[in-house]
């Protein structure tokens, strides 16, 4: 049988495994049009964080929400080791080093989803920024050479 701990580490492991396959089905149905969930599935994110931790997103630049997402996924949920962020002029790109669910993306990818429409930190962005009266497109990257996952926003 097995312990406590291998119990809430295979949960956590059946819980990716079911996030990732819905991400496959989704995008099998509709391809492209599966990016429109995206902020959908953020806003669940963000209502949470707002719950729990306080957050606050009122009349904030762009980059101070995403930094301080960026923080939270690092130092509350052990996401990632560390998150930069950049910007040059209307982009916004967020490095996730480190970042949990570097097999689980690859294989998705692997699988033909063009679009991580469902990439935890991508959704959650996107919900900070519609908050904030901003549209933006993005994409992810997942670089295994550099363990890190790349979201970035196009403020339109």
């Amino acid at each position: 049988m097995a312990s406590e701990q291998d119990k809430i580490a295979h949960r956590l492991r059946l819980w990716a495994l079911t996030s990732m396959g819905m991400g496959i089905g989704v995008w099998d149905m509709v391809q492209e049009s599966s990016v429109s969930l995206s902020p959908t599935i953020g806003a669940a994110t963000l209502t949470e964080l707002e719950k729990q931790l306080g957050l606050e997103i009122a009349g904030e630049k762009p980059e101070d929400i995403l930094t301080e997402l960026g923080r939270i996924f690092v130092d509350e949920y052990g996401y990632a080791s560390e998150a930069k962020l950049e910007r040059t002029g209307n982009t916004l790109k967020i490095t996730l080093a480190n970042a949990v669910g570097m097999p689980e993306f690859t294989n998705v990818q692997a699988r033909g989803v063009e679009k991580l429409f469902f990439h935890p930190f991508y959704c959650t962005g996107l919900a900070a920024l519609s908050r904030l009266g901003l549209k933006a497109r993005g994409q992810v990257e997942i670089n295994n050479a550099a363990k890190s996952q790349i979201v970035t926003f196009e403020l339109l």
